[in-house]
């Protein structure tokens, strides 16, 4: 009866789910229809792919040689450090929202904003198709001495010429063709693998490879400078985003389980050449898995498939980089021009094919593995920042299924900055340099990511320094915060308000307890100042971060709306009124006139009906009682989520009840409210309700069906223009059975579509 829009289960309601579906699903058609790669596919194959690539055959040994088995380990540790909180801060954005066409650049732009998105995705875009340079170069090594012609720089640059000429081609015409190919690449690979590790020592002298760092080569900077672009191809399934059947599943299955076999690959490939092989040897011969594998021939393969599949990756993703870029208008438009059902980016494509040709004509792989290692450490930082600013500054859009902790992101931040830092202090200073400049010139065309970027959300985190920025922001509702205000009174009697406010608040907002005391202003001012040092106690002790008020007015509802509607800093106004529902009040009228003045105000309204004999009982169930989607709804379920987030209430089970009139229409209207609850990230179950007989009171199916539960949430309707004070008797008539009950209102300024589900 108290609720959105109307009568639970009747035609308004279930035509609020009907039409909630439409809209969240307004995509899914056309997206089910041109994406289509699974995480196997998609993801985890060109992923891998890209990892055991060139450096592995033509680079590792070299590395090992160089650094002694120790300082080999230390190599791949520090960089699998990099990509697996790389890995994870990218399935953490990646599961949080639809990661659409551009992965990393589209994480980025839609976390921190376009500028800096835009100036990370150009440097992305780049290091793509330089890398495809870096695959078809080793290739071309490869291709030269296993077929015994003369390994030239000449030689190098016009075999690699005509392979970036043969794989452009081939995805210029058919991706779905390109990825097919990859599972023949992916057998040779393994082949190579087992040949190898079956293999003996080249010479007959026993290697005596030490166990720490090799003594006159190369520096440790050098060999993690040439192996760290092994270790990228993690991102070549994420830049596959925009095919995908479904990004939020696929990316954090194939990236991670990329990541921990790759790492399992490169720590047992040093252990065994350390054992079979000279040291010597390895720093001269960097086609030594010929001379060590069981069947070279295998390793030929594999190195001919590896390099090209690597290639390949690149030649799929750089070009999808652009597009994105283009499509938000980064780079010109025609850039972003699709061909075919999966949208092919072929402009895109052929100015891939052009910067690799300039970076095959370089001819020196070495150079160009350490210019793409700046940039991918450069994206791979911003990438963990952006995870890490939206989980620590706990904006409520933020709610991934998969939660990386915020100080592995940080973590993942740092270590990219050192050794960067570390490797070259000029490279890094002139690349920021650069980059700096490219953000400058977006930042000046006012460039909006859409929905929005976290920075509101950063700020509001830490307003003491940011108070001055939001004050000058217009806050997205993707970084929405409850910011409340409590009017409780006597804290000692109102610790059920407290308890309530620091569920809701205190892990992504704040709120302010206030305690307004009647009387005149030049007598009561006194006591009140007096006063508020123990209301500070008395409430710190329940939510030591809750900030207390004691106000005078000379009558309490007067001295409730001023607060209101004054109380409140720039940029962090209170958007919620938490107070006790007014079913005690000796002046009921003039209470639903504070409800009608409050509702004015527009401010999110949450009135809690507390049962003083059960309380909030164990804290294991709450229950909504579903009235449609709209503002209410989505609030509510907002509520819940941010409720069981807590650790009083973790173990807490969320039903969404809708009743409906007949056994036809169960099953549908089930599975209508599957798919938004899904879609909104919020653990909790449908629970469709049949009603037994034509008639029976909203009232009564309520009181059966939540007798029980620790804590009812129910939408509110605002009194009717004629209501007085009996208003407040039918609201508490309605609650009265259902123990602690908790009455919404969302205010017409809360987005809760964006709120609580992604873009589209």
């Amino acid at each position: 009866m108290y609720h959105n829009r109307g009568v639970l289960g009747s035609r308004a309601n279930r035509n609020d789910i009907e039409t909630m579906n439409e809209r969240t699903d307004q995509s899914a058609p056309s997206a089910a229809k041109d994406a289509k790669f699974g995480w196997f596919k998609g993801v985890f194959t060109p992923s891998i792919l890209t990892i055991l690539g060139v450096i592995m055959y033509l680079r590792f040994g070299w590395v090992v040689g160089h650094g002694g088995l120790l300082g080999a380990i230390l190599v791949v540790v520090l960089a699998h450090v990099i990509s697996l909180t790389t890995g994870m801060s990218i399935v953490s954005i990646a599961t949080n929202r639809k990661v659409k066409s551009g992965g990393d650049y589209y994480m980025i732009s839609r976390s921190l904003g376009l500028p800096i998105g835009g100036a990370i995705g150009l440097a992305l875009f780049f290091a793509l198709a330089l890398s495809m340079s870096l695959y078809l170069l080793g290739f071309a090594e490869s291709f030269l001495d296993a077929f015994g012609f003369e390994n030239t720089l000449n030689a190098r640059r016009l075999v690699g010429a005509i392979a970036c000429l043969g794989l452009t081609a081939l995805t210029f015409f058919s991706t779905s063709l390109a990825l097919r190919i990859q599972y023949l690449v992916l057998a040779a690979i393994l082949l190579s693998l087992i040949s190898l590790f079956a293999g003996e020592s080249p010479t007959t002298e026993p290697a005596q490879m030490p166990l720490w760092f090799a003594k006159g080569g190369e520096s440790f900077e050098t060999l993690f400078a040439v192996f760290f672009p092994a270790v990228t191809g993690f991102t070549a399934g994420v830049a596959m985003s925009g095919d995908l059947k479904d990004p939020r599943r696929a990316i954090p299955r194939g990236t991670m389980g990329a990541i921990l076999f790759g790492l399992l690959v490169y720590l047992t490939i040093p252990i065994f050449l350390s054992l079979k092989v000279d040291p010597e040897l390895l720093r001269t011969d960097k086609m030594i898995w010929l001379k060590v594998a069981r069947v070279p021939v295998l390793v030929t393969i594999g190195v001919f498939a590896a390099t090209l599949s690597s290639a390949l990756g690149s030649v799929l993703g750089a070009p999808r980089y652009l597009q994105a870029l283009a499509v938000d208008g980064v780079v010109p438009a025609f850039f972003g021009r699709g061909y075919g059902a999966l949208n092919e980016p072929r402009v895109a494509t052929v100015a891939t094919f052009v910067i690799s040709l300039a970076g095959i004509a370089i001819g020196e792989l070495d150079l160009i593995a350490r210019v793409i290692t700046m940039f991918f450490l450069t994206s791979y930082g911003f990438l963990c920042l952006a995870s890490g600013v939206q989980s620590w500054s706990g904006i409520s859009s933020f709610r991934p299924d998969f939660r990386t902790p915020t100080w592995v992101s940080f973590l993942g931040a740092a270590v990219c900055l050192g050794v960067m830092f570390k490797l070259d202090t000029l490279a890094m200073g002139g690349a920021s340099i650069v980059m700096i400049l490219i953000y400058l010139a977006l930042k000046r065309r006012q460039f909006r990511a859409a929905p929005g970027d976290t920075w509101g959300g950063f700020w509001a985190a830490v307003v003491q320094q940011g108070l001055q920025h939001l004050q000058g922001r217009k806050v997205d509702s993707t970084n929405w915060r409850p910011n409340g205000i409590v009017f409780g009174g006597d804290p000692k009697v109102r610790r059920h308000l407290i308890s309530l406010a620091r569920w809701v608040f205190e892990s992504s907002g704040m709120a302010t307890y206030f305690d307004v005391l009647e009387g005149e202003i030049r007598t009561t001012i006194a006591p009140a100042a007096e006063l508020e040092p123990q209301i500070r106690d008395e409430v710190t002790e329940r939510y030591p971060e809750m900030l207390t008020r004691v106000t005078v007015s000379a009558d309490i509802y007067d001295g409730i709306r001023q607060a209101t509607q004054s109380y409140g800093l720039a940029g962090m106004s209170p958007n919620t009124v938490l107070m006790g529902w007014g079913e005690e009040s000796e002046r009921p009228e003039e209470f639903t006139e504070l409800v009608r003045d409050l509702l004015a105000l527009d401010r999110n309204l949450l009135f809690l009906e507390h049962d003083t004999e059960r309380g909030f009982g164990d804290r294991r169930t709450i229950d909504i009682w579903w009235g449609g989607l709209e503002r209410n709804g989505a609030l509510m379920l907002l509520l819940a989520y941010l409720i069981t987030t807590t650790d009083e209430w973790a173990r807490a089970k969320v039903r969404v009840n809708v009743v409906v009139d007949d056994v036809a229409q169960l099953a549908a209207t089930t599975t209508r409210l599957q798919q938004i609850i899904g879609k909104s990230r919020v653990r909790a179950r449908p629970n469709v309700i049949l009603r037994k007989e034509a008639g029976t009171p909203i009232v009564d199916i309520m009181a059966e069906t939540s007798a029980r539960t620790d804590l009812t949430l129910l939408g509110m309707r605002p009194p009717a223009d004629d209501e007085g004070g009996e208003f407040v008797a039918r609201v508490s008539e309605l609650i009265e059975p259902l123990g602690s009950v908790l009455l919404v209102r969302a205010s017409t300024r809360f987005d809760g579509m964006h709120v609580l589900f992604e873009d589209d």
